[in-house]
């Protein structure tokens, strides 16, 4: 049972709408719930199989049903830039053909004005700078998915599909090769233009600049710092690992390749998996709604408090993840509301940009100018103390913001704190390693912008704890970036950098 946009309008008429909602909770309580299967499991294998069949028959739709392939596809973003002026009109040209001959009352004519690119967070409307937020990029995603595994259910008519997940973010390297399925050229869910290795059978991030997938997200106490942290990485990491920018790489590409489903299945799984470590929390979330398609091809209206939990939406996963590193809990207390702004400290700036070039740039961190004066005239443990201490429950952030790029950039950036001068870093492996930057939903800016702000914000809190141990951390700490390949696409510059506590 679902609330579409005529239940939610005829319940407002006549004062039910709160009881229908409240209807549709208790019935998805009672339902036995779902299973998700891991992509490589039996059940999941078998689940593909569905899957590849309900492809074809997606995209033999007309294009105007909503349940057609594109149409699910465009919901994400319409092939083009993220840019928003231009965006907008891409999509006024794009619905004006798809729809030619239909009038503007068209039903399906307004669902798709209503549901194409609305993907959070990785656009920017100059407009309305709400419209697009961080902190819906979980609960808008978990609706896309469950939505287009209704559809599925409904164009295979098959009340037992579900939708299964790819198991990536494991210690086995063979995890993070794409499942056969979609590598093999004679199956619907193979696309050719995947990253080459990808579709050769090879690890997504194997290859010179790819970005290695880490679980630092699951570090974080608070869904402040989980969503952008899951966001990066593994979520924007497995993007440009998996596909170019005309596939996966780039935003508006993403959702034509059916790997992208089982993508964000897993990143779905991850948030939930995140919420069942003891102390974790969602926050108290504000009455946003976001429109879809269901399976009957009508609008739907879901607020971000419905995709709360996977209990709520009736379904659930075969297995969780769990960290291999001890998770401390957060300090016992109410759920925080959306949109808390942490409180942070500054504790270093750059006075500079930091250009990226092609062998490599470092810049140095400097105290702040509250904190410049009191640092003066300590000696140099005492400015290391004053800049790197943290409290109980405190971490530390290296903030990357301002990022400006020339033209999409498919490879990675390597990032390292207080790495010598006369060395080179040696990746992952490095002590001084801090994580890959790299690109996914940042554009080159035109009018209008494509975010208010590309930022990237890594944990560095357990990289300075090591190098404090090992006596490599320094009073004048530098931030150095080496791009961990050719940059073919253009050098990228970081407005700013600092860090922060909080």
């Amino acid at each position: 049972m679902i609330v579409t946009r005529r239940s939610v309008i005829a319940g407002a008429a006549t004062g039910g709408a709160a009881l229908t909602l409240s209807k549709v909770r208790t019935a998805v309580a009672q339902a036995a719930p779902r299973t998700r299967y891991n992509a490589t499991s039996p059940q999941g294998k078998a689940m593909l199989g569905k899957y590849a069949q309900a492809v074809t028959k997606m995209k033999a739709l007309p294009k105007t049903d909503p349940l057609n392939w594109d149409f699910q596809w465009y919901t994400h973003w319409i092939p083009g830039p993220t840019n928003w002026q231009q965006a907008q009109q891409i999509k006024a040209q794009t619905i004006n053909t798809v729809f030619a001959g239909r009038p503007p009352s068209d039903p399906h004519r307004l669902l798709a004005t209503a549901m194409w690119d609305t993907c959070q967070a990785h656009a920017f409307n100059p407009n309305d700078p709400n419209d697009f937020q961080e902190s819906f990029f979980l609960p808008w995603h978990r609706f896309f998915v469950y939505y287009f595994e209704e559809i599925i259910r409904k164009v295979l008519n098959d009340d037992a599909f579900t939708l299964p997940y790819w198991n990536y973010l494991t210690s086995s390297a063979n995890d993070r090769i794409a499942p056969p399925e979609f590598r093999d050229a004679s199956n619907p869910l193979f696309v050719q233009n995947r990253n080459s290795w990808v579709n050769a059978g090879q690890p997504i991030d194997s290859a010179p600049g790819m970005i290695p997938l880490n679980n630092d997200c699951f570090r974080e106490t608070l869904y402040s710092r989980f969503c952008p942290a899951i966001d990066n990485n593994p979520h924007g990491a497995t993007h440009v690992d998996t596909g170019t920018t005309t596939n996966m790489g780039a935003v508006p590409t993403a959702a034509q390749d059916p790997i992208f489903w089982i993508h964000h299945c897993e990143i779905d799984r991850l948030w939930e998996s995140w919420n069942r470590i003891a102390g974790r929390n969602n926050p108290v979330w504000p009455n946003r709604s976001f429109v879809y398609a269901d399976a009957a091809g009508n609008s739907v209206i879901r607020q971000c408090k419905d995709a709360d939990r996977v209990a709520l939406l009736g379904y659930q996963y075969d297995s969780y993840y769990t960290p291999p590193f001890a998770v401390a809990a957060a300090a016992p207390g109410p759920m925080a509301a959306a949109f808390t702004v942490v409180q942070e400290t500054t504790r270093a700036v750059a006075t500079g940009p930091l250009q990226i070039a092609a062998g490599g740039s470092r810049i140095t961190l400097q105290p702040p100018p509250e904190l410049a004066l009191p640092t003066a005239n300590l000696g140099a443990a005492a400015v290391k103390q004053t800049l790197f201490q943290m409290s109980p429950g405190e971490q530390l952030y290296l903030v990357l913001g301002d990022i400006a790029v020339p033209t999409l950039i498919s490879t990675g950036v390597n990032i390292y704190l207080d790495l010598p001068q006369d060395q080179k870093g040696t990746g992952p492996t490095d002590v001084h390693y801090v994580d890959t930057l790299q690109f996914f939903g940042i554009e080159p800016r035109g009018a209008g912008g494509t975010h208010a702000d590309h930022q990237r914000t890594f944990n560095v809190t357990e990289v300075v704890k090591r190098l404090d141990a090992m006596g490599l951390l320094t009073p004048t700490p530098t931030v150095t970036a080496e791009p961990a390949s050719e940059l073919r696409d253009g050098l990228p510059v970081v407005g700013r950098v600092s860090l922060i506590a909080g």
